[in-house]
C-alpha cells in the first residue's frame, strides 16, 4: 500500500519492525528512570484477599495465612474473587538479588518483567463488598477502594449497553501503562503491552471457569469516558479490555453474542515531524479509539479464512491436510490453577524431539472454545474479536511423526498442512535476535495478520485486537505445555520482514507474536 493510503496502524507496525540496520535505534537502558512495577493506591481500609486463599501458607515465603473473617451468606463471596485475581495475576514468586532491588514474578508471563496490565474492578449489589470501584494490588492481593457508590447504568453506557452487564455484578477494567513497556522497548512497547494484557486476560477467562463465572471479552467502549471514570491519564494509562463476569447458572441466551465495533479508517496518516518514544503508539491508539456512539456492529467477522488472498505463503502444499491426534490431557483443566502458580516461561529447550500427539494437545487446548459447565453448548469465542482473522504457521524441527519444514495450521478443522521440508532451525534462530530458543525449540509458532486487508474492514482498533487474541493463545501453549511435561516461551522481538521471507510470505504481512514450544532439560 502507498503511504497516500496507509493507515496508522500499518505506518506504526512498519516504523516499529526490528531489522539488522536499524535495530540500534532501540536505546540502552537507563536503569534510574525504570518505572514502577505496581501500581500503589493508597487506601485508609484495603480489603485483604490473602485468608482467602487456598493454601495455609504463602507459597513462596511460607508465611502463615491468616484465617478469613466471616462471609455473609451468599453463593458466592471474597474467595472466589481472591482465587481468580491471585491466578491470574498475583505474585506467584519472589527473586532475591544481592544488587538490585527483589524481583516480583506474577501468575501471567510479561516480556521483560515489565508488567504493564493493571486491573480495576467494579462491582454492584453484593453483600461482601461495597458498590464502588476497586483497583487490584497484586503484591499485596488487596483491593483498594478508589471511591463507593453504585456507577453501573453509567459503566453500561459506556460498554454500549451489552446484555451481559445485565446479568452480573462484578466488571472487571484491563489497562495498559504505557511507560512500563516503553522504558525497554520504545516505540515497539506498544505491541508488548497489548500481548502481555492478552496473557493476563487468557489467565482470567481460564480461572474464571474454575471460580463459577463466565467471562465476556468485550472490546468495545467510548475510551476517552472509561480512561475519565477511572481518573486514568490517557497519555501514561488507558482501558484496553472490559470483562463482565457473569455467574454460570445466570448466563442469557440474549448474552451470547460478543459484537465488535470497528473503528473509523483514516487514512493517510501523518506522523509527527520528530517524534518522541511514545508518540506513535499513542497516535495509534487515539486513532483506534471509539466515542459515545457506537459505529455498527459487525456480525459477519472472520476475514477471508480460505487461504486465498495475499496472506497465502508462496509455497504450495506438500499432500493432504493432516489432522491432529487426539491427546490425553489428564484432567488438564483442574489442574490449571497448580499450573498458573508454578508457571515459567522456558529458557532453554533441550533440541530433543516431542511427540506428535504432544503438540496436538498443546494447539488443539490454545484455539478452541472453553467449556459451559452448566450445559452441553459450548460457551461464546472468549476471545476479543476471532482468532480466523490471523492465521497461524508452524516451523518443525523435531516432532516425531511430522516431517521437519514448515506447516499451516488451520484451527477450525484442526489440522496441519505441509507447505516446504528442510531444516529451518538455524533460520528461525536468526530470524528471533539469535536466541537458542528459536534453534533448540521442538516447534514455532507463528501468528500473522493481513494487517492492510483487515484495517480497510475493521479501522485502525483490530490491530489491539489482533494482538491481545495472540497473547490469550500463547499464554494457553504455556499452559498446556508445562502440563505435558514440556517448555513453552513467547517472543515478541524478531526481525520481521526474515520472518515473513522464512514463511514464504509478503513483507506487508504483519508477525503478531512467536511462541516456541520444546523439550526441557533434565
Amino acid at each position: 500500500m502507498s503511504s497516500s493510503h496507509e493507515s496508522c496502524a500499518e505506518y506504526y507496525h512498519e516504523d516499529t519492525k526490528y531489522d539488522r540496520k536499524t535495530i540500534h535505534r532501540f536505546r540502552t537502558l537507563d536503569f534510574s528512570s525504570k518505572p514502577a512495577p505496581f501500581k500503589d493506591y493508597q487506601s485508609d481500609n484495603p480489603i485483604s484477599l490473602m485468608p482467602f486463599l487456598p493454601f495455609n501458607y504463602i507459597p513462596f515465603t511460607r508465611t502463615p495465612l491468616p484465617e478469613p473473617p466471616p462471609q455473609p451468606p451468599y453463593p458466592w463471596g471474597l474467595s472466589e474473587l481472591s482465587q481468580l485475581l491471585f491466578f491470574s495475576y498475583g505474585v506467584t514468586a519472589i527473586i532475591d538479588s544481592p544488587r538490585t532491588e527483589q524481583t516480583f514474578l506474577r501468575a501471567a508471563p510479561s516480556a521483560g518483567g515489565l508488567y504493564p496490565a493493571e486491573i480495576y474492578l467494579v462491582t454492584r449489589d453484593l453483600p461482601f463488598i461495597n458498590d464502588g470501584i476497586y483497583h487490584y494490588n497484586g503484591k499485596e492481593h488487596t483491593l483498594a477502594t478508589l471511591y463507593e457508590g453504585n456507577f453501573w447504568e453509567r459503566v453500561s453506557n459506556y460498554l454500549y449497553g451489552h446484555s451481559s452487564l445485565e446479568d452480573c455484578q462484578v466488571l472487571i477494567l484491563l489497562s495498559g501503562y504505557f511507560d512500563r513497556s516503553a522504558w525497554r522497548y520504545g516505540e515497539r512497547g506498544y505491541r508488548r503491552i497489548l500481548l502481555d494484557t492478552g496473557h493476563l486476560l487468557g489467565n482470567l477467562v481460564m480461572m474464571s471457569r474454575q471460580t463459577g463465572f463466565v467471562p465476556f471479552p468485550l472490546s468495545g467502549f467510548n475510551d476517552q469516558s472509561l480512561n475519565s471514570f477511572l481518573f486514568l491519564e490517557d497519555q501514561k494509562e488507558v482501558v484496553l479490555v472490559a470483562l463482565p463476569l457473569v455467574r454460570s447458572q445466570s448466563v442469557s441466551e440474549s448474552s451470547l453474542s460478543l459484537p465488535f465495533y470497528p473503528s473509523p479508517v483514516k487514512f493517510p496518516y501523518i506522523p509527527p515531524d520528530n517524534p518522541e518514544i511514545g508518540d506513535l503508539f499513542r497516535d495509534l491508539h487515539r486513532f483506534s479509539s471509539l466515542g459515545s456512539e457506537p459505529p455498527p456492529v459487525l456480525l459477519n467477522r472472520g476475514g477471508s479464512s480460505d487461504g486465498s488472498g495475499p496472506s497465502e505463503s508462496r509455497y504450495s502444499g506438500q499432500g493432504e491436510p493432516i489432522p491432529l491426534e487426539p491427546c490425553e490431557m489428564n484432567d488438564f483443566e483442574n489442574q490449571i490453577p497448580r499450573i498458573l502458580l508454578t508457571r515459567r516461561s522456558a529458557r532453554q529447550f533441550s533440541g530433543e524431539p516431542i511427540e506428535f500427539g504432544a503438540l496436538s494437545g498443546i494447539l488443539s487446548f490454545a484455539y478452541r472454545e472453553i467449556d459451559n459447565p452448566e450445559s452441553s453448548q459450548p460457551l461464546p469465542v472468549q476471545h476479543c474479536f476471532q482468532p480466523d482473522l490471523f492465521k497461524s504457521y508452524l516451523v518443525v524441527n523435531a516432532v516425531d511423526g511430522l516431517s521437519p519444514g514448515i506447516y499451516r495450521f488451520d484451527p477450525r478443522p484442526n489440522t496441519l498442512t505441509l507447505l516446504k521440508t528442510g531444516h529451518f532451525a538455524e533460520v528461525a534462530y536468526e530470524c528471533v535476535l539469535s536466541q537458542d530458543l528459536g534453534r533448540d525449540a521442538a516447534a514455532i509458532l507463528f501468528q500473522v495478520g493481513d494487517l492492510e486487508s483487515l484495517v480497510a474492514q475493521y479501522g485502525d482498533r483490530v490491530y489491539r485486537t489482533l494482538h491481545m487474541d495472540a497473547g490469550q493463545i500463547g499464554e494457553r501453549i504455556n499452559l498446556a505445555a508445562v502440563h505435558l511435561g514440556l517448555g513453552a516461551s513467547g517472543i515478541g522481538g524478531f526481525y520481521d520482514d526474515e520472518v515473513t521471507d522464512l514463511l514464504g510470505l509478503p513483507e506487508s504481512m504483519a508477525i503478531l507474536y512467536i511462541t516456541t514450544i520444546g523439550a526441557i532439560p533434565g
